[in-house]
């Protein structure tokens, strides 16, 4: 009897747990929307125009977890991309970092969920090293191109990084702050052996959506998918197949 009994006491809060889950994932899929189109920036190597790279592999991926809501992916120049969140003609749009700081003169917004850090790169002029601590203690002195929105102190905007690389390379600026993979790739493929490169910090992997009411809805949908992918350890697996913590190399 004892035991009937401790097996009955084991097995209730199994049942309502289940409930829970149960009910939990009906929400998931009464609050899906049908359908969500992402326009996603050319990266040369992680998203390419011709719809391939890791990048637009992993959002395949996301599409792939919820067959309730199908996400329809497009590749545009990345000004292209961010114009359809702010024009109304894409629901989410990648690649997006989130900013250090509050930023209210945006005209869109970042996802509250982050599915992945993505590393950022110091690169400096091998015969002029600038150490990463010295330009977090004092930026000003220094002229360093990168995204302007999401770094921690003023900088120039970057027109691409293949510009940036080449006026780091003849010396026309201190610095060039970017993320590891995308720069890398073209800083190989350049052949520069000039630069030096240093871990400069880890910035949010978001997505940018709309502002308003439909934003928040799309936001809703991404916290319970990216949440339910992180318990399961499958967005680390994904995700690692797009950037990787920082790896210590040197151009030769």
């Amino acid at each position: 009897m004892a035991k009937h009994l401790l097996l009955l006491l084991l097995y209730i809060p199994l049942l309502i747990l289940s409930d829970a889950w149960a009910q939990s994932d009906n929400s998931f899929k009464n609050n899906a929307p049908k359908k969500l189109v992402i326009h996603m920036g050319e990266l040369p190597g992680l998203i390419n125009l011709d719809g391939s790279g890791p990048f637009v592999d992993f959002v395949r991926f996301l599409d792939d977890q919820d067959p309730n809501t199908q996400i329809e992916i497009t590749v545009f120049p990345i000004h292209r991309a961010i114009n359809g969140i702010v024009q109304g003609s894409a629901d989410l749009m990648l690649p997006a970092v989130r900013p250090t700081k509050t930023v209210t003169d945006l005209p869109f917004a970042f996802s509250s969920e982050s599915f992945g850090d993505v590393t950022h790169v110091l690169y400096t002029h091998k015969n002029n090293p600038l150490p990463v601590d010295v330009l977090w203690t004092n930026p000003k002195p220094y002229t360093i191109e990168a995204v302007p929105y999401y770094m921690p102190f003023k900088v120039e905007r970057s027109h691409g990084i293949e510009q940036s690389l080449r006026r780091l390379a003849a010396g026309r600026i201190d610095g060039f702050v970017w993320a590891q993979e995308e720069a890398d790739m073209m800083l190989k493929q350049l052949g520069l052996t000039n630069i030096r490169r240093a871990h400069f910090a880890d910035f949010q992997d978001v997505f940018v959506i709309p502002k308003g009411e439909k934003g928040e809805a799309i936001d809703a949908y991404l916290t319970a998918l990216i949440t339910r992918l992180r318990d399961s350890g499958a967005l680390a697996r994904e995700y690692y197949k797009v950037h990787r913590p920082y790896v210590d190399w040197q151009p030769e």
